[in-house]
């Protein structure tokens, strides 16, 4: 699936022939916006002969998965970063980082991806329906990618919001339960977090270089602009930390949660146990097998009555005696 966006003569313009499009790249007036949602390996001709990318381009471009970076061609740079997507569930929490590739040259800008980015459709529709004093590709290409970039960062915070309640309601089960599915689930969050950490950390540095590296393609008066970005993705790096040391946290709270239980189910099992030593002694002492015991050949039978008696008066003085000492 692609869209294509043609901003020329202070107006939108949506479809050419290749031809017209090649002839359109080299004029100076016109920005080209073509967004690719497919498998990059299907458009590989066409990339190469429309946009003039060299074979370590395109080779980047399909592979699936790549770290974010910003490499320089001939006449253009090619931009890697990565989205955001969480799904919080009891039983299969998970992360994905769809790969998105943006190829930009003096009069066009390519955005490659094989997932869905609701976030960029969203801009393209933005695009679409804004008119020509505020239409944000009539400004050039520096704002147009500054927007991209802003578009991508914005969508990370949503994801964060997600990750912030999960992590919440899992404090509350870790505290009140202590099965096995709150522990996998700490683990499969911690695993997430690691994930997108790895993601977002480079994505800070390429953020950097983008201003230090595209000399004119991104004007200083539009510095500005992709330094705030660049804060934007510090701040969520620093969130990610923050839940990363929560989950932590969390996972002690959790251990320490089993190790109280486990001490208090051993504590009643001890308390059951001491009740009946004492029991136990006095039936196994009158229960030996003597010729002759005493009391028990002429008491017509309230020798019985009276062990018994023995035996609860015992077991309620321990009771009141654990009781005073804080054990029961």
């Amino acid at each position: 699936m692609q869209h294509l966006l043609i901003w020329q003569d202070n107006s939108l313009r949506a479809d050419v022939s290749p031809d017209e499009l090649r002839q359109l790249k080299r004029e100076g007036d016109t920005l080209i916006w073509l967004d690719i949602q497919d498998d990059p390996a299907n458009w590989r001709k066409r990339l190469a002969g429309a946009f003039s990318l060299k074979p370590i381009t395109l080779d980047t471009i399909t592979e699936p998965a790549e770290r974010a970076k910003l490499s320089e061609g001939p006449g253009y740079f090619h931009l890697v970063v990565h989205g955001l997507s969480f799904s919080a569930r009891a039983r299969g929490d998970s992360a994905e980082t769809p790969k998105l590739d943006i190829v930009f040259g003096p009069h066009f800008l390519l955005t490659l991806h094989r997932a869905e980015l609701p976030w960029l459709d969203a801009l393209r529709d933005a695009v679409r329906n804004a008119g020509p004093e505020d239409n944000v590709m009539g400004r050039g290409l520096a704002h147009l990618l500054y927007t991209i970039l802003d578009y991508l960062v914005d969508s990370y915070f949503p994801v964060l919001d997600a990750i912030d309640e999960a992590i919440d309601a899992l404090e509350n089960a870790a505290i009140t339960n202590t099965s096995n599915n709150v522990q996998a689930r700490i683990f499969r969050l911690k695993r997430a977090l690691a994930h997108m950490r790895r993601v977002i950390s480079p994505q800070v540095e390429v953020a950097n270089a983008l201003i230090t590296r595209t000399g004119e393609l991104i004007p200083r008066e539009v510095e500005p602009y992709f330094a705030d970005v660049h804060d934007h993705l510090v701040r969520a790096f620093e969130v990610l930390d923050s839940y990363r040391d929560l989950m932590s946290g969390l996972l002690d709270v959790y251990l320490t949660t089993v190790s109280n239980r486990l001490n208090v189910i051993m504590k009643q099992l001890t308390i059951i146990a001491t009740l009946f030593l004492p029991l136990t002694f006095i039936a196994s002492v009158l229960g030996q097998n003597f010729g002759h015991m005493p009391q028990v050949e002429h008491d017509a039978g309230f020798n019985f009555w009276l062990v018994l008696i023995v035996m609860g008066l015992i077991t309620l003085l321990q009771i009141w005696y654990f009781k005073r000492r804080g054990w029961m």
